[in-house]
């Protein structure tokens, strides 16, 4: 949840920055979409991660 939180808010930053920034400084939107869509791929990873882990840890207190 924190790093979630983190992530939102680096999120909006990048954004914030992408209308305040001059044309030279902006990044395109397809790339700024292509960060996002990779940042949701790791936390969809992490979050894969962390369930295993848990069912691992629980599958075996049921030893």
């Amino acid at each position: 949840e924190e790093y979630k939180k983190k992530h939102e808010a680096n999120v909006m930053k990048i954004n914030a920055s992408q209308h305040t920034s001059n044309n030279n400084e902006k990044l395109s939107s397809t790339f700024v979409q292509l960060i996002n869509e990779r940042c949701n791929k790791i936390s969809e990873r992490i979050q894969s991660i962390y369930k295993f882990k848990l069912e691992n840890f629980l599958s075996k207190l049921n030893l």
